[in-house]
């Protein structure tokens, strides 16, 4: 019976992050601005999306960013003038430990 459960228990584990609803949100740039797409294979969940995208928006030169929970990237929109492609790969390294999905 034990085993039972402890099965169901991981089960429910696994697949709750997994339903995740299709978005439709859309990147805007401008002209003088760039896009940087960055894997972030540990995103599972709303949590991680707001951790991500919320680090992301601390760094100046960022517009947006946008996490895709299905494909596990995070587009990032930002002004190259302000901040570089190291610079936002950097932010994203150091906001991965952060993600309660590990």
């Amino acid at each position: 019976m034990k085993t039972i459960i402890i099965v169901v228990a991981i089960f429910l584990a696994i697949t709750s992050c997994n339903r995740i609803p299709k978005e439709e949100r859309v990147l805007v740039k401008g002209a003088a601005d760039s896009v940087l797409v960055v894997a972030v294979p540990k995103a599972r969940c709303y949590k991680c999306q707001n951790i991500i995208e919320g680090g992301l928006k601390e760094v100046k030169g960022v517009q947006q960013s946008i996490l895709n929970l299905h494909t596990k990237e995070v587009s990032i929109v930002y002004t190259p003038d302000l901040t570089n492609p190291e610079a936002l790969e950097g932010k994203v390294a150091n906001l991965i430990p952060q993600l309660p999905c590990k």
